[in-house]
């Protein structure tokens, strides 16, 4: 599905990057509930700036597309942050205003999270600089709340010859309607277990997942958490147990994940070797605070599989 290719990033990162304000609490407050809680600090994030760091760690080029907030300090730590895991910045430019912010509860007992995500408003898209951004990149990664600046991004990445791979969650895709549309404009697909509930109504399961490649995308990624993850595509199913690992922090193991499977199908890896070493990728990422605490380099993931990896 991922042919060989010649262009200067395997993976291009399309989205702001945000900062994770990090709380650690016994249970997530409901309405007019206070809870207290312990601060965990305040650490670089965002969706499709995580999927980035992790590949550049596993070492995937790769690039970030996005705006930061020039308002106060925020901007020049997260870009320095990417810079810190090897991702590249040229299309990474300041705006008015402060940085996205994400506000995540990590549950004591567990490392599970809860998050409000306060975006930048407006869309990071600039089709004079995302055209030629494309062209240098095998595979753009997204996250697709905006429906229309999706269909954008999707228009432009099939001129230049770039694949197109998102991440839905609830919030991007919270009932089939939503999905039915941005099916057809991707190649391959990435859920959580949440995420493919609320947009299929149905539990994920390989036939149900293999259902979604009539509406266009080759590749469909399931994550399950501890029950590990399903891949599927014309002939093939996967599926993968998690690791055994101690968790600490959720927050950042799906990108991780994510990032790690496109890693490995770019470098040529097929499909089963790649849900493998994603699987031991993400045992690792969930043991330290903080999103981007503990992705590891390729060493790392092979001492955990006992092989050698290119």
């Amino acid at each position: 599905m991922i042919a060989p290719g010649h262009r200067r990033f395997g993976l291009l990162a399309y989205g702001d990057p945000n900062i994770d304000l990090v709380f650690a609490v016994d249970h997530a407050p409901a309405a007019d509930e206070k809870v207290l809680g312990r601060h965990l600090g305040r650490h670089a994030g965002g969706t499709a700036a995580n999927v980035a760091c992790a590949a550049a760690r596993l070492g995937l080029p790769t690039a970030a597309y996005g705006r930061i907030g020039r308002d106060d300090g925020d901007g020049e730590f997260l870009v320095a942050d990417f810079h810190r895991f090897g991702v590249a910045t040229p299309w990474v430019r300041p705006v008015d205003g402060p940085c996205a912010t994400a506000l995540i509860l990590v549950r004591e007992r567990d490392g599970e999270k809860a998050l409000v995500y306060a975006p930048l408003p407006g869309w990071p898209l600039e089709p004079a600089t995302l055209a030629p951004a494309l062209e240098q990149s095998r595979v753009v990664y997204a996250m697709p709340y905006d429906l229309a600046e999706f269909e954008a991004v999707s228009r432009l990445a099939r001129t230049a010859g770039t694949l197109v791979a998102i991440d839905v969650e609830a919030a991007v895709a919270p009932g089939p309607g939503r999905l039915a549309a941005l099916l057809p404009l991707t190649d391959i697909v990435f859920f959580n277990e949440g995420g493919f509930r609320a947009a299929t109504g149905l539990p994920p399961t390989p036939d149900h997942a293999r259902a979604l490649l009539n509406q266009g995308p080759g590749l469909v990624v399931v994550t399950l958490g501890a029950r590990g993850a399903i891949a599927v595509r014309n002939g093939e199913t996967v599926i993968q147990p998690a690791f055994p690992a101690r968790m600490v922090d959720a927050t950042g193991a799906g990108d991780c994940f994510n990032a790690a499977v496109l890693a490995r199908l770019l470098n040529g890896d097929d499909l089963a070797e790649a849900m493998r070493f994603a699987a031991a990728a993400a045992s690792l990422a969930i043991t330290a605070v903080g999103a981007r605490a503990a992705f590891p380099d390729r060493g790392a993931v092979a001492s955990v599989l006992d092989v050698t990896i290119p």
